[in-house]
């Protein structure tokens, strides 16, 4: 089955059909689903190659059923997150929604890398929101087909076993790269919050840094950008705060990393489709950040992949304006 948008009535027959699957949509798109085996999460930024837009009649759904040889639903919070991977199947998937600002939200961001069997599996996802104008005003919502309730406290998991004839991996792909002229700056410690670091190895303030030095020079701030183990990863800019001297990130930091500005002139709406075309394999789900919806003015183009844009991604940790595929392979 195709992934894009169905009337919330096709989707209530998947579902009654027994169908697996991740589903995304507004909050009234998602009340009432009938119990299945499902997780959703709300998002209001979904590109449709076929030219639907979201509405509340429509829900995009990302159907695993062809390859799901078994599948469970586990709903988690801030105090057993962390054992999001050791429930996993031997050979399978995870897909989590992060409702985003909860504190299983920042009790997953601050702590993922470090759970235990946390690379045993593909894990990726995204984190549920609202409308942008609506954030901070409305809460997001999540569910999973274990009772259908939405919640906005709870992330919802869904485990998919494969057969052992089929393989999953999790890809990420960056479209930004390094400011050459970037000082490099490090921070002492773990966190969303950051206020002291390092700044070509002298002692600095990131707000002031931001406020004074980044913001006259390109008329407002920029994301900041890192490479673990060759991937480069960024970090989104939520509130600079230059009266308590503090910058406040969309996912955190960590200690000791060497951080960047980010060179952002890249045509996405190019890059996108040039990446995602040339991939061979079976490509299942594809988030992006709602950075790339509208900074590479997705809506109304033709893009090459369904997906969900959303406030965050994961892939094993949590990401900003960052691609994330889920891909499945034939074991030779």
């Amino acid at each position: 089955m195709e992934n894009k948008l169905y009337t919330k009535q096709e989707v209530i027959d998947f579902i009654n059909n027994g169908r697996v699957m991740s589903l995304t949509g507004s909050e009234k798109a998602l009340s009432g689903l009938p119990k299945g085996n499902w997780i959703g999460g709300t998002s209001y930024y979904i590109v449709d190659t076929i030219g639907k837009e979201a509405s509340d009649d429509l829900i995009f759904v990302d159907d695993f059923t062809l390859v799901a040889q078994n599948c469970k639903m586990i709903a988690y919070d801030e105090t057993n997150i962390q054992d999001i991977a050791k429930n996993g199947y031997k050979n399978g998937f995870v897909v989590v929604v992060l409702p985003i600002d909860s504190q299983v939200y920042y009790t997953f961001a601050n702590n993922a890398l470090r759970y235990e069997n946390m690379f045993d599996n593909p894990v990726v996802g995204y984190i549920a929101a609202t409308k942008m104008e609506d954030y901070g005003k409305k809460s997001p919502q999540t569910a999973t087909g274990i009772d259908g309730k939405l919640t906005n406290s709870l992330a919802s998991v869904l485990y998919v076993e494969l057969p052992d004839y089929l393989s999953a991996r999790a890809e990420i792909e960056n479209f930004d790269t390094i400011d050459p002229k970037s000082p490099k700056i490090v921070f002492p410690k773990d966190g969303f919050v950051q206020s002291d670091c390092t700044i070509d190895g002298k002692s600095g303030n990131i707000a002031d840094y931001f406020e004074n030095v980044i913001k006259p020079r390109l008329g407002g701030y920029t994301q900041m950008i890192t490479s673990q183990n060759g991937a480069l990863i960024n970090r989104d800019i939520k509130i600079v705060d230059s009266q308590k001297g503090e910058v406040t990130f969309f996912s955190p930091v960590y200690a000791g990393d060497e951080y960047y500005l980010v060179d952002s002139s890249a045509d996405y709406l190019s890059m996108f489709n040039r990446s995602l075309g040339s991939k061979r394999c079976d490509v299942l789900t594809c988030f992006s950040c709602i950075s790339y919806f509208f900074g590479g003015k997705f809506e109304g183009k033709n893009v090459c992949k369904n997906g969900i844009y959303a406030f965050g991604e994961i892939g094993y940790q949590l990401l900003n304006k960052t691609v994330v595929t889920l891909e499945i392979d034939k074991v030779k």
